[in-house]
């Protein structure tokens, strides 16, 4: 035997090990949810704005399925001892996923005590970290970025809700066609009543939440944001040859897939000022909670800027998802989009400035950070990672991405220093 021939027999036998460790964690994780099982049910809401509408605000009254989750810890520790040489791209990717739904069962295992804040801040950061790259922490930049949205108000009208529920799924699905090929990877546009967000993906579906009405600017947002992200990415991971995790949504790529989103529907001119204030006061929401506010406090908060009745319910609630409404137990998914958001056009940047569009694409090959684009360079080099079947729409038009961050870059560099006031 030749030493090329022992050499390839070596790196068939590496990737055989990976792709079955692969499917392990696939087995593992199969089934997950972490939101469902941590939100309150719409009686609880109902409950609540009926006391708004009395003007008796009432502390919501939640209780949680208790289920028991041991198993799939015990399991997942036992994974991660398996994968513990992390030499290898692939297996510290491997180790990394592993680790996150670990943290998340950790939550739901811990629901309704101070696990799910201690392992939620883990997973998604708080607003007291300091942003990467920056000197200021997320609260600063939050509370920055809202001050900025504040000085456009009065030159925006809100656009008119010209869609129902059921008229707003119908215009999606036909929206949907020219992004993904519905034969090959059918997509299912449903209206539900069990989402607290407007609208949520998966890998089959987009739901939209019941009773919730929509303008002409959601409907080219949420197709950006939910379907040629959210869905795509899934759609590309499940394709793997032998990562199928990429097309499964681990908690620690919540930051990048959510700024990728939130970049999706900016350099489509389809995210409007309520939309990036929403994104501030999330941030700043989740920071009052940490200094003892409660449900009702946030609720206040929320309609204090502009929100009404229920969506400010809808947000508040975000916070204290499996928790208590009386405050002390955070959720902090919330606190991902604006970082997510930054790191990903931090990342966009550098690859136009190396000429590596081809890591561009890489990062919608499933459900991937930012660093794991860098980590798995190699290894998608070698062919063990495969393009994407689906890229948006602006992503492959690379002269125009690249015109819209030197431009960004250009104003960065030669903008006016202004005193805004960001504590």
């Amino acid at each position: 035997m030749t030493t090329n021939s022992i050499t390839t027999s070596l790196q068939n036998k590496e990737i055989e090990a990976i792709s079955k460790l692969d499917k392990e964690l696939v087995r593992i994780i199969k089934g997950f949810l972490i939101l469902g099982p941590l939100s309150w049910s719409k009686q609880v809401m109902d409950d609540f704005l009926a006391s708004v509408q009395k003007g008796q605000l009432q502390m919501p009254k939640v209780s949680y399925d208790k289920v028991d989750y041991k198993s799939k810890i015990k399991q997942l520790k036992l994974f991660l001892t398996k994968v513990s040489n992390k030499d290898h791209p692939a297996i510290r990717f491997l180790y990394n996923t592993a680790e996150s739904y670990l943290d998340a069962y950790l939550i739901l295992q811990g629901v309704g005590t101070r696990q799910v804040t201690k392992y939620s801040k883990k997973l998604y950061g708080s607003p007291k970290d300091l942003m990467p790259g920056y000197k200021k922490k997320n609260i600063d930049i939050a509370r920055y970025f809202l001050s900025v949205v504040e000085d456009y108000k009065f030159t925006v009208h809100n656009e008119p809700l010209i869609y129902s529920d059921h008229q707003f799924r119908k215009a999606l699905t036909e929206r949907v066609k020219p992004i993904i090929d519905q034969k090959k990877d059918p997509i299912s546009i449903k209206v539900d009543n069990n989402i607290s967000a407007r609208a949520a993906a998966g890998p089959r579906y987009v739901k939209i939440r019941k009773g919730t009405r929509f303008s002409e600017s959601d409907l080219i947002q949420l197709l950006h944001h939910e379907v040629a992200i959210h869905t795509l990415t899934y759609i590309n991971g499940r394709k793997q040859p032998i990562l199928k995790s990429l097309g499964y949504n681990a908690p620690r790529t919540t930051a990048t897939q959510e700024g990728l989103a939130v970049f999706a529907e900016y350099i489509n001119l389809s995210i409007d000022l309520v939309r990036l204030k929403r994104i501030a006061l999330r941030i700043i929401a989740i920071h009052m909670a940490e200094q003892g506010a409660n449900f009702i406090d946030l609720f206040r908060f929320y309609k204090a800027h502009g929100q009404d009745h229920e969506e400010s319910y809808y947000s508040a609630m975000r916070i204290f998802r499996g928790g208590v409404p009386e405050g002390g137990i955070i959720f902090y998914k919330d606190n991902v989009y604006l970082r997510g958001l930054i790191e990903v056009e931090a990342f966009l940047t550098h690859a136009m400035h190396q000429g590596n569009i081809h890591d561009i694409a890489l990062l919608f090959s499933g459900k991937l950070t930012t660093d794991d684009a860098d980590t798995l360079k190699e290894f998608a080099q070698d062919g063990h990672i495969i393009m994407p079947a689906y890229l948006p729409p602006w992503a492959t038009r690379s002269s125009e991405l690249a015109s819209h961050l030197a431009f960004n870059d250009v104003t960065e560099k030669f903008k006016l220093k202004e005193n805004r006031k960001t504590d």
